[in-house]
């Protein structure tokens, strides 16, 4: 349905190296069209997001990628040259249109809401270092879990008492 898009298109406007990491890039791109009527539905839908009423953006971690929209602009950090930045704009103007044509099912969330930190899943995992998931810690585990590298049932122990409470929190905040 062309006509309940939001978000027609976006035009890389410059690519430079990321700041955090020399090996990725850091990319700015117009939008065609005010995306800021879809952040507050985004904050109540879209996991990994950061909303930020007061700046008029969202920030949303996508692997080991940060993308920031403003109503009119986004800058992408940590993505893998041009090619990387057009599919994470392609997939944010999905994701704006689709959350735009089911807005009318979703209640908007206005409050500020920040992105789960790794220190954050680490307090609700088990903290044993048992290995079993594979990575030498629970710290590393917990970056991993941040970055999709690695998913809950990969932690054996999640699934025990008195661990379980803690998967199910984790379970809904990494959803």
């Amino acid at each position: 349905m062309k006509d309940e898009e939001l978000l027609h298109g976006s035009a890389i406007v410059r690519i430079q190296d990321c700041i955090a990491d020399p090996e990725k890039n850091r990319v700015i791109a117009e939008l065609s069209d005010d995306v800021s009527a879809v952040f507050p539905y985004l904050n109540a839908v879209a996991p990994n997001l950061t909303y930020n009423p007061g700046a008029h953006s969202v920030t949303i971690k996508r692997g080991t990628r940060l993308l920031t929209f403003y109503p009119h602009l986004a800058i992408m950090a940590k993505v893998d040259g041009r090619e990387d930045a057009e599919a994470q704009l392609r997939w944010f103007q999905d994701l704006v249109n689709d959350v735009w044509q089911r807005r009318a099912e979703i209640t908007p969330c206005h409050e500020p809401r920040k992105v789960l930190g790794w220190l954050d899943a680490y307090l609700l995992l088990p903290k044993l270092n048992c290995r079993e998931c594979g990575l030498p810690t629970c710290v590393a585990f917990a970056f991993g879990l941040l970055t999709q590298e690695r998913r809950l049932e990969e932690c054996p122990r999640l699934a025990e008492a008195p661990y379980s409470e803690g998967g199910q929190r984790l379970r809904e905040l990494l959803t």
